[in-house]
């Protein structure tokens, strides 16, 4: 009786092998359906044209009406990444050094923006570097600009500020919960042989945080390029980002092929840093480092 019963235990065994699969089923059949096959589809359309199959026609369309805009929109991403990077990273240093009242309050205010939707931003935006809003007024009240002749921000200036606003406390937030695991000895070790603190944050801080750092801009970017929001909200004149091209040329042109060669240009860009952003993972929960 009991080798029959390990028998059919072996036997049964054998139908259990799927049951991984069907664990991870409906987490695979969500990115499949959502992001795999729109992803696919919006590939095999920017080549097609009609009864036409495999032709740049979209592309060079896309590329003759909107270089300007791609060129834009890589500078916008870059620009922003680099001096979302720097500034977060200084704001988390300051805290993680500082340890002052004055500090542990600036970063836990400029933490209160990460919850806030791009639409609203966009909207702040708008009223705080309007021709006559409040950045104007204040700097006309110090002597700096005439309000007849105000600094135009509805444009690379005011899209920059915008996500800087946004991206700033991100980039922080991040960089700061590695911040917090380093031990007080290095930086105590550091001080005690004479070391100011530019060489601590740069020799010490920044080093130990480094793939952490690489994260936050992974994510920044690809978050500046794949916003629509802001700039439909404060680019006034061309040229805008490409996103907001992808929008007017599905919203007023019905033109989904060269929307779908502008979007794989997007992908195209974002794809090395998400590469880099899943192969760290991956290897971060593999061998922990």
């Amino acid at each position: 009786m009991r080798s029959g019963r390990s028998e059919a235990k072996r036997k049964g065994g054998g139908a259990s092998l799927p049951l991984p699969l069907l664990l991870i089923l409906p987490a695979t059949s969500f990115i499949l359906v959502l992001y795999i096959y729109p992803l696919v589809l919006s590939i095999t359309r920017s080549f097609t044209l009609g009864p036409e199959s495999l032709t740049l026609a979209n592309y060079a369309k896309a590329w003759a009406l909107y270089k300007k805009d791609i060129i834009f929109t890589i500078e916008v991403a870059f620009l922003g990444t680099l001096l979302a990077i720097i500034l977060g990273l200084a704001l988390a240093c300051y805290a993680r050094i500082s340890r002052s009242r004055v500090a542990h309050f600036v970063n836990s205010l400029s933490r209160l923006t990460i919850f806030l939707p791009y639409v609203i931003v966009g909207q702040m935006m708008r009223s705080f570097l309007a021709p006559h809003g409040f950045l104007n007024i204040i700097l006309a009240n110090m002597k700096l600009v005439d309000l007849d002749s105000p600094i135009q921000f509805f444009n690379i200036r005011g899209l920059l500020l915008g996500f800087l606003w946004k991206e700033i406390p991100f980039v922080s937030f991040l960089v700061s919960s590695s911040l917090q695991v380093i031990d007080d000895c290095y930086l105590e070790a550091a001080r005690s042989v004479g070391a100011k603190t530019r060489h601590v944050v740069l020799n010490i801080l920044i080093p130990m945080i480094k793939p952490t750092i690489i994260i936050a801009g992974v994510l920044t970017f690809c978050t500046i390029v794949s916003t629509f929001t802001l700039p439909y909200m404060l680019v006034t004149e061309s040229p805008t980002m490409v996103t907001v091209d992808i929008a007017h040329r599905v919203t007023y042109f019905r033109d989904y092929g060269v929307a779908n060669a502008l979007g794989v240009l997007l992908y195209l860009l974002a794809a090395p840093m998400a590469v880099y952003y899943l192969r760290r993972m991956v290897r971060e929960k593999i061998y922990g480092y």
